[in-house]
């Protein structure tokens, strides 16, 4: 009769020192920032096919059933300044209610998310102060977008996939 391989003790659950209402706050706030940013990121791929087709002098096809470009562009900047709004609270507290960020593993996950807030800041700075549109906004916008993939998606993949921790 085979024998079968011993089987892997289990490891500790991580503990969420704060559960309940915080937590929830928190992950009720950071979805909604990334819906925020998705729909963004959305938006301003349809602002440069627009731009694009309008430049090639080709406006017609489905692009002509989109609404006029600063309709769009205005749509675009309230997504971005509400999805801002939403990230800066969830930020705040996920690192108001967090216990151990190094034992929780969410160093590189806050970090990320950090520097994609910062990004947003910069281009709604830029907008407002300089007129930042068009190719500069997509810039942002998807680099920023890219940012908190990484931040959620990236992360938790790097621990699970990568380096086998729960």
């Amino acid at each position: 009769m085979a024998r079968l391989a011993p089987r892997r003790q289990a490891r500790e659950p991580r503990e969420i020192a704060a559960s309940g209402w915080p937590l929830a706050l928190h992950v009720v706030l950071a979805m909604g920032s990334a819906g925020m940013f998705a729909i963004a990121a959305v938006l301003v791929v349809l602002l440069a096919l627009q731009d694009s087709a309008l430049r090639s002098g080709r406006p017609g096809g489905w692009l002509a059933t989109l609404p006029p470009v600063e309709s769009l562009e205005r749509a675009l900047f309230s997504v971005i300044a509400t999805g801002e709004a939403a990230l800066s609270v969830a930020i705040l507290a996920g690192l108001l209610f967090v216990t151990d960020i190094f034992a929780q593993h969410l160093v590189h996950k806050t970090v990320l998310a950090l520097i994609a807030w910062a990004i947003f800041a910069c281009l709604l700075f830029g907008h407002w102060r300089f007129g930042w549109r068009g190719r500069t906004a997509l810039r942002w916008t998807l680099s920023g977008f890219v940012m908190l993939l990484f931040a959620y998606v990236g992360s938790r993949f790097v621990l699970e996939v990568l380096l086998h921790r729960a």
